[in-house]
């Protein structure tokens, strides 16, 4: 998975500075980093998380950014909508730091701009390492569970309660069951499937946790669950569907 970086500075010959320097340190230390946008105004950024959704982001941006949204207000709109973005202000205004606070936008770090370049480029390295530091270790522990958004929210369930996620009759939207209740979230089967391991997928619109199975009936190929309910999976999957069940017990 890449780490996309978005840059947001109205000054374009500093927006091309820093967009070097960045790239100069994704070639000697992360090929996990990729600069998504380098934007000079904060209506490319919107636009851009609209579109893309994009999650586990690192975004540097000016405070001032001569429109009619500045880096502050920007920030507020990327924390609702990659929750766990990490925020670097790259600023001549670091005097604001404590308005971030009042907006809960929680910056991971200020770089003044008006220093020397050395200092510059080094507390600049220093601040994506530590982003990329505290993404990998957030991915970790997610892959330990099962995390997903309702609205501004974010669950974070232990893997054992998730029960089965499927498709629901609206586009986009999946249903999760749990130990815990039903949820319906923003997603795509593919990801999560992809994402968590622990998942598998019985029919083209259903993932279960083999963990929480009750009893298979392989004559109608059908699976009961824990919670109750029942899943016909597909003809292709029984034999896969067996081995998991001996390896899960």
């Amino acid at each position: 998975m890449m780490y996309p970086i978005i840059m947001c500075e109205d000054d374009s010959i500093q927006l091309q500075q820093l967009n070097d320097l960045i790239k100069n340190y994704i070639t000697f230390h992360s090929n996990l980093l990729k600069i998504e946008l380098s934007a000079t105004g904060p209506k490319q950024v919107v636009d851009y998380l609209n579109k893309n959704n994009p999650q586990h982001g690192i975004y540097l941006l000016d405070i001032d950014l001569q429109a009619d949204m500045n880096g502050i207000q920007l920030a507020e709109i990327i924390r609702q909508q990659d929750v766990q973005a990490e925020i670097i202000f790259v600023t001549t205004h670091d005097e604001m730091a404590p308005l971030t606070l009042k907006h809960k936008v929680a910056a991971l770090d200020f770089i003044e701009k008006d220093q020397e370049l050395n200092n510059f480029r080094q507390e600049l390295y220093d601040a994506l390492g530590y982003a990329k530091e505290l993404i990998d270790k957030t991915r970790t522990v997610q892959k330990k569970g099962f995390s997903f958004e309702v609205g501004t929210q974010v669950y974070n369930l232990d893997k054992s309660e998730v029960v089965l996620v499927e498709a629901s009759d609206i586009p986009h939207r999946l249903n999760l069951s749990s130990t815990n209740g039903q949820f319906e979230f923003y997603g795509k089967l593919t990801e999560l499937e992809e994402k968590y391991s622990f998942l598998f997928r019985i029919s083209r619109s259903c993932l279960i946790n083999p963990e929480n199975i009750h009893h298979v009936d392989f004559s109608i190929r059908e699976v009961g669950l824990i919670d109750g309910s029942s899943r016909k999976f597909s003809i292709g999957k029984s034999k896969k569907l067996k081995r998991i069940i001996q390896e899960t017990l």
